[in-house]
């Protein structure tokens, strides 16, 4: 894209594609302040270059994320990994549009590491914390797309996703024909249940870097209650046990933390108490989950008040805040969930705002001065970028599962697919640079998920992280497909209430075209389902897919509340209780209905009918039990809608059997839709001792639903 911003200043004439770049160039020629450092007495024109430089001090030059955690001493001889070349100076006595490049040199000098992919992107001094702004504030970016970038907002955007896809001739939604039960094929699945063992090479713990952790650990949370600090959950081999727990059941889930070069003496403590909580919620011991929830008492504070919590912010500092947000939003309480909402819009902001979806990586980390550095370059830029699409993962499922509204657009996403398992997975850099060379280039996320559109399928280099990525992409078109239609229903109703004609919208609003399309491009996307080799990735998505098809023609908080189960997104009142029932029985006269019934009947089977009985507190797939939960909503709001109550108790073998044979027979009237105590009691039992409140709450649900059933 070309450059459109130019510098005004005679002589100087520099071009650059970003507002704010040109604002960050406009303070080599006029600072605002010259900021000294008062340990060597260096000047800097941005209060942010001498911060990172002070830091620099603070840990002799070596570490770019620190995490606000400052040791005395250093802990151990890795942590010691510091260049004895003098700091490069920078003579501000040159004219001022050649003091940056000489600052940029001299903080390549002091730092043994290639600069991270985001620094090149900083901004003018913030004099207050970026979470306090709205999303309208940030420069250059906006809530629905990045102006700066070119964008023409988001429907030209859906436009250009859906482009010319037309639907075949005979695209229909009889369920026998248009079903996909990848069942049918052969899938290599991971053990789904919570993998408790220890890794093999437990060294033992006289020379165990655990100690060693632990004291920087405790020291990082020193300000927590001393209690809590005295805590067994912080003996060394706890933490090594949370620490494989983390990354057996969810690093192999959410790619997002590089295990190979993963390095404890190097990592900012309050990134490894991230790590460290999700991984101790998912032990057996009930005493560490405990533990774990007082910790996230002041977790996020403790990140925010970090220093490092501001644009650009480092690597740690968003690996950290999305653990953070992980764990609270699907494992902990009810009310860590609705705070996790509620900053989740933050750090999508922080992360806007620090270019983290913006197209502008190189591949200068490949020409680095050494092997070693170029491949610790390479996983920096490409955790980045695994990072911004945990993000959008998030965002995408959580509005579609939660109902909360989405905070990005897959307009916003401007970057490759994560890259192929083999290359991410690499141990040595000598490996990773032959896998490399070897490995297909990356594709790009908007070009891939528009050919997933048109039904073109994913290309077979993907790894299963990209595959994961693309069925979100989905999820959020359908998100803004459906606000879009909501938007012009609105408008058409005002409009008949305007001229005194009844205020229900005209059957002719709104263009489903795109619901068929979206069905289709799910359907092509399932078939990413089939791997010869084990991934937690693609577990994670069996239960998704079949979600992604639901969502497009409903909306699971409206079977929520006609459920009557605590609301997700504030207070439930009558007014919106009838409103959803009265959503959920227009649907239930829909043809969509049977397929939607379909997938959830499949969802079900998939989950509850495997070789063993399903226990949602052993899952390791977070979001499963709660899928699992709403698919059987979902039946039973349509049964005791089309046929009433029953106090008929059959099987929920039977009844899935039953079902789903009536779906398929489109010759014969749907009937017995109404006989789901079985289905319910079953249900509940597998969600039962689940430690995420929301899940608690879904088990209280469902044993309302079977005493409310009967007659």
């Amino acid at each position: 894209m070309s450059a459109r911003h130019v510098c005004s200043i005679p002589a100087c004439g520099k071009t650059f594609k970003r507002p704010e770049h040109l604002s960050r160039h406009r303070l080599n020629h006029r600072p605002k302040k010259i900021y000294t450092c008062e340990t060597c007495h260096k000047d800097f024109v941005r209060l942010d270059l001498l911060q990172r430089h002070q830091r620099r001090h603070e840990r002799g030059m070596s570490y770019r994320n620190s995490g606000g955690y400052v040791p005395d001493t250093p802990t151990s001889p890795s942590a010691t990994h510091v260049s004895d070349a003098p700091a490069a100076e920078v003579d501000m006595n040159l004219p001022a549009e050649e003091v940056a490049p000489q600052q940029q040199h001299a903080d390549a000098v002091s730092s043994p590491l290639p600069v991270p992919l985001n620094t090149a992107l900083t901004f003018e001094t913030i004099d207050y914390p970026d979470f306090l702004q709205g999303p309208q504030m940030g420069t250059g970016h906006h809530v629905i797309f990045d102006a700066s970038d070119g964008a023409h907002g988001l429907a030209e955007d859906l436009d250009w996703l859906f482009g010319n896809v037309a639907l075949p001739d005979d695209f229909a939604l009889d369920p026998s024909l248009d079903i996909t039960i990848p069942n049918d094929v052969s899938f290599a699945s991971p053990n789904s249940t919570l993998s408790h063992q220890p890794s093999i090479d437990t060294p033992s713990l006289a020379s165990s870097p655990w100690f060693t952790a632990r004291t920087r650990l405790l020291d990082a949370l020193r300000t927590m209650p001393q209690d809590l600090l005295g805590d067994p959950f912080f003996e060394p081999s706890n933490l090594k046990s949370f620490f494989d727990i983390y990354f057996a059941n969810y690093n192999a889930h959410f790619p997002i933390l590089h295990q190979a070069s993963f390095n404890l003496d190097d990592t900012p403590p309050l990134l490894l108490a991230a790590l460290l909580t999700l991984g101790a919620t998912l032990s057996p011991e009930s005493a560490h989950y405990r533990t774990a929830e007082r910790i996230h008492e002041s977790l996020r504070w403790l990140i925010f008040s970090s220093g490092s919590f501001q644009p650009p912010a480092p690597l740690w500092c968003l690996q950290a805040l999305l653990l953070v947000q992980a764990y609270e939003k699907m494992f902990s309480t009810r009310r860590h969930h609705e705070m996790a909402h509620i900053f989740h819009g933050a750090v999508i902001t922080l992360m806007r705002r620090g270019g983290s979806y913006s197209s502008d990586s190189t591949d200068d980390a490949t020409k680095a001065s050494s092997a070693e550095r170029a491949w610790h370059s390479w996983v920096e830029q490409e955790s980045f970028k695994r990072v911004a699409y945990f993000a959008f993962i998030m965002d995408a499922q959580h509005s579609s599962i939660f109902g909360h509204t989405p905070a990005l657009s897959v307009s916003d996403v401007r970057l490759a697919l994560p890259c192929a398992d083999e290359v991410w997975d690499s141990s040595t850099p000598s490996s990773w640079k032959k896998r490399l060379s070897e490995s297909a280039q990356a594709v790009q996320f908007l070009p891939t998920l528009r050919s997933l559109l048109s039904r073109r399928p994913i290309p077979s280099s993907c790894s299963p992280f990209a595959r994961f990525v693309l069925l979100h992409g989905l999820f959020n078109v359908t998100k803004h497909m459906q606000a879009r239609d909501l938007m012009a229903m609105d408008i058409e109703t005002g409009r008949a209430s305007d001229h005194g004609a009844e205020s229900t919208p005209p059957s002719t609003i709104g263009d489903d075209n795109w619901k068929e399309i979206l069905d289709r491009a799910i359907d092509t996307w399932s078939f990413s389902l089939m791997s010869q080799r084990p991934s937690l990735c693609l577990e994670a998505g069996r239960p998704l897919h079949r979600m992604a098809h639901v969502t497009i023609y409903v909306n699971l908080i409206d079977f929520h509340t006609f459920a009557g189960a605590p609301s997700l997104t504030g207070s439930t009142t009558r007014h919106e209780y009838a409103k959803a029932k009265r959503r959920i029985q227009v649907w239930c006269e829909r043809p969509s209905a049977k397929r939607t019934l379909s997938h959830c009947i499949l969802l079900i089977q998939e989950t509850m009918f495997t070789r063993k009985r399903y226990r949602a507190p052993e899952d390791n797939i977070a979001l499963r039990p709660w899928c699992l939960y709403h698919a059987t909503l979902i039946l039973w709001a349509f049964g005791i809608l089309t046929e009433g109550k029953s106090a008929e108790k059959i099987s929920a073998e039977d009844y899935l059997v039953h079902m789903l044979s009536g779906l398929m027979d489109h010759h014969s009237e749907l009937k017995g839709t109404n006989r789901t105590l079985g289905l319910l009691t079953v249900v509940k039992e597998s969600l039962s001792d689940c430690r995420w409140e929301l899940l608690q709450e879904a088990c209280t649900t469902l044993g309302k639903l079977i005493e409310l059933s009967v007659p």
